[in-house]
């Protein structure tokens, strides 16, 4: 297996996305930096027709993220596209205040950003690309600690990527489905990949509550209100015992079309966890570091753990059949709409 080893681990400073628009050039693998350049550098210009043509790769290929950066030297249509792109594929969740429930119990105010949360769970397919680009293979994108372990994370076929795939493809028919049977560090990759990073766990909380928290009121359990709805989420109580596709159960969504959040599949978040609450003088330790996990799945029996506020997680490295991931990005990375100079849509 090839390796490359050029950028440091914290490769997405500012600055790199014009660097990662020159390297790209001709490549299907993540950004390296130029040789004889450092990754300190300032940003490098691009040839009008080239950067064209790799905007419109990258948005091709769902990384329109790299030509939305305040600092990619890109053509302005192609960054009309790529806000095209992002509206339909992502959706804003404004600035709030939010509560922020550990797993102590306590409870705390915590501003919140605007940013923007993937509609969607990443599906086989889009993951896909990043396992065809040789993404496995380039250390750039993972952190420096699970380098050693990577050889570990093949499919059935002893192939890079999920757990559940043969020959490092997906199983037939499961193209929309949400990607399962990969761990928190593929998760990070991946989403390293397409520009982007996974969601904080208050974050996620805004996204499924804020509507009645812009109000002054309490955050919703559920992103559709307060009441349990098994029509609404794919979870046990609805009886379908698998994964269905990621825009399935639109009664579910959030008010600003976000799909799934709960139930389906888990979801990795960014936060570690120290421990899991169990009763409420009692708190489950594990011997291996925790990510959280937020949502529910398809297998979830229990309502209270369906919840936006629910605190669980699982060992970094589990490679779990009821676990995946989506993306968010902060709103202050993005350039404006050309010509509103905004970064959000009215």
């Amino acid at each position: 297996m090839s390796v490359q080893t050029t950028l440091p681990s914290n490769a997405l400073h500012r600055g790199w996305a014009s660097r990662f628009l020159r390297s790209f050039w001709g490549r299907d693998t993540a950004p390296v930096a130029p040789a004889g350049r450092s990754a300190t550098t300032g940003p490098i210009p691009l040839d009008a027709d080239s950067s064209l043509d790799i905007a419109t790769r990258l948005i091709a290929e769902d990384r329109y993220l790299f030509v939305l950066l305040k600092d990619a030297e890109v053509d302005e249509s192609e960054v009309s596209i790529a806000w095209r792109a992002i509206e339909n594929q992502m959706a804003l969740v404004p600035y709030g205040v939010m509560p922020l429930h550990s797993y102590s119990g306590a409870t705390e105010s915590v501003e919140v950003p605007a940013f923007y949360l993937d509609r969607y769970s990443v599906t086989n397919r889009q993951y896909q690309r990043f396992v065809r680009a040789g993404g496995y293979e380039n250390l750039e994108i993972w952190p420096r600690e699970v380098w050693p372990g990577l050889l570990r994370f093949t499919d059935r076929t002893g192939n890079p990527g999920p757990r559940e795939w043969e020959n490092g493809r997906y199983p037939a028919g499961l193209g929309e489905h949400p990607v399962v049977g990969v761990c928190w560090f593929e998760a990070l990759a991946y989403a390293r990949w397409v520009g982007k990073r996974l969601p904080t766990a208050i974050e996620w909380q805004k996204a499924g509550s804020w509507p009645e928290q812009l109000t002054g009121g309490a955050c919703n359990r559920y992103p559709w209100g307060n009441s349990f709805d098994p029509s609404r989420a794919n979870v046990w109580a609805s009886n379908i015992g698998q994964t269905v596709p990621v825009r399935e159960f639109e009664k579910g969504t959030t008010p600003n079309g976000i799909y799934q959040l709960t139930g389906n599949v888990w979801e990795w978040l960014d936060d570690p966890l120290d421990a899991i609450p169990c009763h409420h003088t009692e708190h489950l330790q594990s011997a291996r570091p925790l990510r959280r996990i937020t949502g529910g799945a398809f297998d979830t029996y229990f309502t209270n753990e369906l919840t936006c506020h629910f605190i669980t997680g699982q060992p970094e490295l589990d490679r779990r059949v009821n676990i995946g991931f989506r993306c968010a990005v902060s709103l202050d990375r993005l350039r404006p709409i050309p010509g509103t100079g905004e970064t959000s849509n009215p």
